[in-house]
Parts: structure tokens; sequence; C-alpha cells
């Protein structure tokens, strides 16, 4: 049964746009990846429009705040909560250095990708952010209403309840 963004989406939460690689995406949508790793990133609850690198937006997420800390700490959050492996997420972080993990709460897979020329038609200066765009914004409304007039058909709701002994010994 497919139903629109607009039913779950809501008002109260910052809304971005942001991108992840094709991998990624894959791990998000499989359940797999339930941590978004960043070395810098926007650090309280929001929803996202996703667009994967290429294809387009194919879906919307639900986040909650980010832990932020030492490089070690958040990597280690990884390996326990999701089997991440701690070296590569290091590196990525860079030894020393403090990151991000944005727990990802929910996803809803479009039911039909998103495409840059989509996007385009709607908004015509509308360009894939790096790091995110906020899409709550007077200037991209019309663009926003688009988005949350389109349709998903598949919803997955993380269970951090179950996982948050984890991050409260790692992060209180």
């Amino acid at each position: 049964m497919t139903q629109s963004i607009t039913t779950i989406y809501d008002d109260q939460l910052p809304t971005l746009l942001l991108a992840l690689h094709p991998d990624a995406t894959t791990a998000v949508l499989s359940g797999h990846k339930i941590l978004e790793f960043r070395k810098r990133f926007f650090p309280r609850p929001f929803q996202a429009f996703v667009y994967t690198t290429g294809r387009g937006i194919q879906f919307f997420m639900r986040c909650g705040a980010a832990y932020q800390g030492p490089a070690a700490t958040v990597a280690k959050l990884g390996t326990l909560v999701q089997h991440s492996n701690f070296a590569a997420t290091m590196h990525y972080l860079g030894a020393g250095s403090t990151g991000i993990a944005v727990p990802i709460q929910a996803t809803y897979r479009l039911t039909t990708t998103v495409t840059l020329a989509d996007l385009r038609a709607v908004a015509p200066q509308v360009a894939v952010p790096q790091t995110y765009t906020f899409l709550d914004q007077p200037q991209r409304a019309e663009l926003l209403t688009y988005l949350t007039q389109q349709s998903y058909d598949l919803h997955h709701q993380v269970d951090w309840h179950r996982r948050q002994p984890m991050v409260d010994a790692l992060f209180s």
C-alpha cells in the first residue's frame, strides 16, 4: 500500500536534502546501516530526503540527535550497533579527531525515484549538496511541497530502544 510522505511528514522537525553514495543507500534501505558517520553534520533530530549519487532521491528518513565525540568512541559505537569496521571508520574520521554518528530511526522508500531533472523542473537552481541543504526555507517551499507529495511503499523502523544501553555506556 502506498502513502504520501505528507502522511508522515513532521513540520516541527528540520527537513534536509542530503546525498549518499549508492552502496550506503542500499545498506540503509536494507536496515544494515543504522548510523551515518560524518566528520561534521547537523547535530539535532531531523528528517531528510536522501539523494543517491547518480540516481536521484530514493527515500525519506527520520534521524535522531547525533552522537558526537572522539573518533574512537564514534567508531566503537559503529562496531557495537551495526558491526561497522572500526579501522575503516577511524580512517574516515581521522585518528585523534572528533566525529558524529547520526542515528537513523526510520526510512520510507519512495515508489518512484525523483531524478535531478525532476527536481530542476520544479526548482531550476537546485543543486545536490555535498553536506546538506535545508528544504524548509521559504525559497525552497515549492520544492518541499513537491517532495512531500511523493508516495512511499516501504517503511522500516529502527529499534533504538534495545541499543540505548550501548549508546549510554559510550556517551554518558
